[in-house]
This record gives C-alpha cells, sequence and structure tokens, in this order.
C-alpha cells in the first residue's frame, strides 16, 4: 500500500508539472502572438519583426511535438501503473485464493531422492531443482509465471527486464537477474536429461530391435531343427516301410520259389511215374515162375526126386 501512494503522488506531481509546462508554451505562445500583433501596425519588414515572426512559428510548430512527447509519456506511465496494479491484484487474489482452498500451512515441497541408477545428467537435473527450491527456482508459481511470459517475449534479450519488473513489483533487478541465470541453468540441464534420455531411448530401442531379430533367428532354427528333425524320421520311416516291404516281397520271392520247386518236383515224380508205368510189363506168373537158379539146381536132381530140400525164394510182387 505504501508502495502505490508513493506512485501515486510521483504521478500526481508528474501531471502538474506536465500541466504548468504546457501552461507556460501557452502562455509564451500568446506573448509572442502579442508582440507579432503589435509589430504588424508598421508594414515595413524590419528585423525585429521578422525575429518575432520566426519565434513564433518556432513556438506553434514545436508545440504539438512538445505536446505528443509529454502525452506519451504520460502514456507510458500510465500503462506501467495500469501493469503494476494488475499484477498486485492477481497476485492477492492468488493468496486469498490459496487461503480459502486450503487454510493448512503448506507442506514442504518434497523430492524423491535422486535414484542412483538412472543417467548423471538426469541425476544433476534432480539435485539441482533440490537445492535451488523446486521447479519455480524459489519463487511462488505466478511470480514465477510471470517472468517466464515476458523472458520468452523477449526471447530471453536483457530488455525484458524492465517489462519483468512491472510484472513483479515485489522483486529488486538483481533477484530478477538471479532467477535469469537460473532458468538459464535449468534449461541447460533439461536440454542435457532430453538429449541423454533421447540416447538412452534410442539405445534401448535397438537393443529391442536386437532382442527382437535374435528372437526371431532362434525360432528359426528352432523351426529349421524341428522341420530337420521331421525330415529324418520321415525318411528313417520311409526307409522303414521299404524295408519291410523289401522283406515282404523276398519272403514272397521266396515262398514263390519254393511253390514252383516243389511244383517241379511234383511234375517231375508225376511224369516219372507214368513213364515207369508205361515202360514196365508185370507179369503175374512170375511169382510162381522158378528161377534160373532154381532152374540149375533142378538139373542135378534125379528122377526120385531124392536130393535136398531147398526153399524157394519168391520175388515179391512190387
Amino acid at each position: 500500500e505504501d508502495m502505490l501512494e508513493d506512485l501515486d503522488l510521483g504521478y500526481s506531481d508528474g501531471y502538474a508539472t506536465a500541466c504548468i509546462n504546457l501552461q507556460k508554451q501557452l502562455m509564451k505562445i500568446h506573448n509572442g502572438v502579442r508582440k507579432f500583433q503589435r509589430h504588424l501596425t508598421d508594414v515595413k519588414p524590419t528585423p525585429e519583426c521578422k525575429f518575432y515572426s520566426f519565434m513564433l512559428k518556432w513556438t506553434i510548430s514545436a508545440f504539438p511535438y512538445s505536446s505528443h512527447i509529454y502525452y506519451t509519456e504520460f502514456l507510458k506511465e500510465e500503462w506501467t501503473c495500469r501493469q503494476e496494479i494488475t499484477a498486485y491484484e492477481k497476485k492477492i487474489e492468488n493468496w486469498s485464493h490459496a487461503v480459502k482452498t486450503n487454510p493448512k500451512l503448506p507442506a514442504a515441497p518434497t523430492t524423491k531422492p535422486p535414484d542412483r541408477d538412472l543417467p548423471a545428467e538426469v541425476r544433476a537435473l534432480e539435485v539441482f531443482l533440490q537445492k535451488t527450491g523446486g521447479s519455480y527456482g524459489g519463487w511462488d508459481q505466478y511470480d514465477h509465471e510471470a517472468f517466464l511470459k515476458v523472458w520468452v517475449k523477449h526471447s530471453g534479450e536483457p530488455g525484458y527486464r524492465k517489462e519483468a519488473k512491472l510484472y513483479l513489483p515485489g522483486k529488486t533487478m538483481e533477484e530478477i537477474e538471479q532467477h535469469e541465470e537460473w532458468h538459464q541453468e535449468l534449461i541447460y540441464l533439461q536440454d542435457r536429461k532430453k538429449e541423454v534420455m533421447t540416447k538412452h531411448e534410442e539405445r534401448r530401442r535397438q537393443l529391442e530391435v536386437k532382442l527382437t531379430v535374435e528372437e526371431q533367428l532362434r525360432l528359426r532354427r528352432v523351426e529349421e531343427e524341428e522341420q530337420e528333425r521331421r525330415r529324418r524320421a520321415e525318411e528313417e520311416r520311409e526307409r522303414e516301410e521299404r524295408r519291410k516291404e523289401a522283406t515282404k516281397s523276398i519272403r514272397r520271392f521266396n515262398e514263390r520259389k519254393i511253390k514252383l520247386r516243389v511244383g517241379k518236383r511234383l511234375t517231375f515224380c508225376r511224369f516219372f511215374h507214368i513213364q515207369v508205368d508205361n515202360h514196365v510189363n508185370r507179369d503175374p506168373s512170375r511169382l510162381i515162375r522158378p528161377t534160373k537158379g532154381w532152374e540149375e539146381r533142378l538139373k542135378h536132381v534125379g528122377p526120385s526126386g531124392d536130393g535136398p530140400m531147398l526153399q524157394m525164394f519168391h520175388r515179391s510182387a512190387s
């Protein structure tokens, strides 16, 4: 409030000073016109008349320019005042809104300790945020967003500080410069983190592609081995079938050969039997006919029939 009163008092003094200057210029123009009118009674071109005419023209010509400068300064100061008032109103509104929504005192921001498994660039960003007061650099969210808005608008050029001071009346120029250095360091660390994470993501993607290719190759090898196993099993089955078929064929051939041999023997025996039956004449009387040896014996036996009786052998009828 004291700052606003000082600003209002300063603007009032400036306005009064500007009004006094304008009145002086108007009075000067008025006096110049009166003097010029007095010299018009004598139409002779005197040096004094020429001087007053020149001064009157110069004063009249300079009046709009000086008035424009004063009005421009007033407009700038008025715009600055409005920006500062708007910034204060928003800040007060945010404070009241925060009090209504959360009457309890805000807890201190807790950040997780940096994970040692993360890359060094990522851990550096986490440590930096922990040491410098979080993602707003120790400022509240509204002040940081106001700073960031003006900083982006001016692309980080030094001229942004004057406008940022309007949005941040509670901050000194030194604090704004320090926050700018903090923000630039934050951007640098974020860029490094982004670059590292991009490389990490690329390595992870390449690893996934490598694992996928290796898995496909492994599945292909398994499939080829399975096909080779099935092929060998099929060949073994075909060989076994051919062996069994060959065994059956050999057995059938041997059986047929044996049958042919037996058939030939039977045919030969029948043929031989027929030939014997056809060429041998059987004489039944030969059974009782004496043999030649018997007939020779009978020649030596007398008519009385003396002599030894010998047994007669007969041929069997076969």
